[in-house]
């Protein structure tokens, strides 16, 4: 019994962790009214861009875009939001209105992925293993000398090693290489600003440096920043971030 409880509890606190405002807290923040009702896709770029953790929530593209694109947003549902575009604001009934706010919040609660690399996201595995102990060698903090110091195990580290004296990589190193990685983004201490911005000094270094550094990050948000930095860190061997697993 005492089990359970500790269990619902463990499921209310990730709850908590990955909720989404509801719609009386998103008009007040985004000044939201018939007005932007009648603007609906501004709105809804606005709200989408300013709630969501990172930009490939919404696939690193126009969020409407985007809804359409995924099936978020139905033909139905769009067909209604550009009906509210042909009205005045004070032509827009309570009940329009209300549904329009229900669309933002459900969009909304649609966007959050957690990130992980599947077979198919490596692009290059054997290049990237190559990449990676070469990178050890350059005499400044990388995150390839990160991950080898800090994150990986000497034992893991040691895989790494193995798999680049190799010729090639076999569909079942592709795996394991694919399984460590994964492991590696679930660790908190993946993520180290110095030397990823030895790599690269720009804005999404820099989001992903405040998100980390916030005080009480969520296992999402954790996750979500060390996904994003394997992709900045090795681009070259992977598919774009938002065409990964979650």
């Amino acid at each position: 019994m005492k089990k359970t409880i500790l269990t619902l509890f463990a499921v209310c606190i990730m709850a908590s962790c990955t909720s989404v405002e509801n719609a009386d807290s998103l008009q007040k923040k985004y000044s939201i009214d018939k007005g932007s009702a009648k603007q609906w896709d501004q709105t809804i770029i606005k709200v989408v861009e300013g709630e969501a953790l990172i930009p490939e929530w919404y696939g690193n593209e126009n969020p409407i875009i985007y809804l359409r694109k995924t099936g978020k947003m139905s033909e139905k549902d769009f067909n209604f939001l550009m009906s509210l575009e042909k009205m005045k604001p004070e032509e827009i009934t309570e009940d329009d209105y209300e549904k329009f706010m229900d669309l933002v919040v459900t969009y909304n609660k649609k966007l959050p992925r957690k990130f992980y690399l599947a077979d198919n996201n490596l692009k290059n595995p054997k290049g990237l293993v190559d990449f990676m102990v070469r990178e050890t060698f350059i005499k400044m903090d990388t995150p390839s000398s990160h991950i080898k110091n800090v994150v990986a195990t000497p034992e893991e580290w040691e895989e790494i090693v193995v798999f680049s004296k190799q010729t090639d990589l076999s569909e079942k190193d592709t795996k394991r290489l694919r399984k460590l990685l994964n492991k590696f983004i679930k660790r908190n201490e993946f993520y180290d600003e110095r030397a990823w911005y030895n790599r690269e000094l720009s804005d999404r270094t820099i989001q992903l440096t405040n998100i980390d550094n916030k005080k009480d990050i969520t296992s999402l948000e954790q996750n979500n920043v060390n996904a994003k930095a394997l992709y900045i860190a090795y681009p070259d061997y992977f598919s774009t971030l938002d065409k990964w697993d979650n």
